[in-house]
């Protein structure tokens, strides 16, 4: 008996022995919360005609890039030793915390219910960003590294007898209403249009008014390296968002690529499930089709360029949209399978278990 129970304790020593992880202390991570970052928008009253919904107010997400959003998202996971982040920003910046220690045994069930509802606000608030929202951040950017759009307006000066290109009609002497009406000239009319509109006016106004103003300012494209190595990955972001191609590895710089060229499976493998799913269907998008996904369905009615037509077909894909979407499904097929709808949420942690970037974006 005592034989028996002898053997019994050393073949359940190495169980006695490993040490469940135990996770930092919610305050000694940045960012981290253990309350709800949201609270609950109001619900459409059924019993009504009007839409009375709003959405769930988010006050420490307001203001945050997607960066600063995706780092938000992914120490939930890390905080439980979730190591497996693919991409090398992300990984380099979890493995200079003091907090993080990996965990092998990593699983869903680690993360509390808190942890999975701020999740999937934080995730539903990085697609809540607008196209338009989108585009002026990534145009800020690249007038940061110095690109200029060729767009600046001009105007004959009849007075002075040139051309001149400007924002405004400051220093203009001539007539710019009509006598009679008082109404702005026509050409007035279409230059202050064509000046608000100018994204050389918007972001180098002030170069402008210090340049010879008879001088064509040219496009000129960015130079990447004059961003930070943040900078350089919020880039990426907003391109991936916006419906295009790029790279968001700071190591590397930025790098956006259209879809009309051969993708690199280098790249694609740096891309989570999420990432890969939409990149995938942006293909398709771009021809036109519908989808029978809500979630699809809402993130590219956000796209201005996106009109879906009831009479698409596979058969409007050009071989190199054919090429790119099987790369892609192969790196999904790599990672354990493309996403479904109910795969971008974790309300569950029983429903998937394959990698948390599928929602993270690692």
């Amino acid at each position: 008996m005592r034989v028996l129970v002898l053997a019994t304790l050393v073949a359940s020593a190495p169980a006695l022995g490993a040490e469940p992880y135990v996770p930092a202390a919610a305050r000694d991570i940045p960012g981290y919360s253990e309350s709800p970052l949201c609270t609950p928008g109001k619900e459409d009253d059924p019993e009504t005609d009007d839409d009375e919904s709003t959405p769930p107010l988010c006050p420490s997400l307001e203001g945050k890039n997607l960066r600063e959003l995706s780092l938000l998202r992914n120490t939930i996971f890390a905080r439980y030793g979730w190591a497996g982040f693919r991409k090398t920003w992300l990984r380099e910046h979890f493995q200079k915390q003091p907090w993080f220690k990996p965990n092998k045994n990593f699983t869903y069930k680690l993360l509390s219910p808190v942890d999975r509802e701020n999740v999937q606000h934080i995730a539903r608030y990085e697609l809540g960003f607008t196209y338009q929202d989108l585009e002026e951040r990534q145009d800020a950017l690249l007038s940061e590294a110095g690109k200029w759009w060729g767009d600046v307006p001009s105007y004959e000066d009849d007075v002075k007898g040139r051309t001149v290109y400007a924002c405004s009609l400051r220093g203009y002497t001539g007539q710019t209403e009509d006598e009679v009406l008082g109404h702005p000239l026509g050409w007035v009319w279409s230059f202050e249009q064509d000046a608000e509109k100018s994204k050389d006016c918007k972001y180098h106004e002030a170069e402008l008014s210090a340049r010879e103003k008879r001088q064509q300012v040219d496009a000129v494209a960015p130079d990447i390296k004059k961003l930070s190595a943040e900078e350089r990955i919020e880039l990426g972001l907003i391109s991936r968002a916006l419906g295009s191609f790029a790279s968001d590895d700071a190591s590397r710089g930025y790098m956006e690529r259209s879809l009309d060229e051969v993708l690199s499976l280098k790249d694609l493998r740096e891309l989570s499930l999420r990432d890969l799913r939409l990149l995938r269907n942006t293909i398709y998008a771009r021809r036109g089709r519908p989808f029978k996904s809500p979630l699809l369905q809402e993130h590219f009615a956000r796209m201005p360029w996106y009109k879906p037509d009831p009479t698409y077909t596979d058969a409007r894909l050009t071989k190199n949209d054919q090429r790119n979407a099987k790369l892609i499904q192969s790196v999904e097929k790599e990672l354990g399978g493309a996403l479904k709808d109910e795969d971008f949420l974790i309300a569950d942690p029983e429903q998937r278990a394959p990698d948390p970037a599928f929602i993270s974006g690692a």
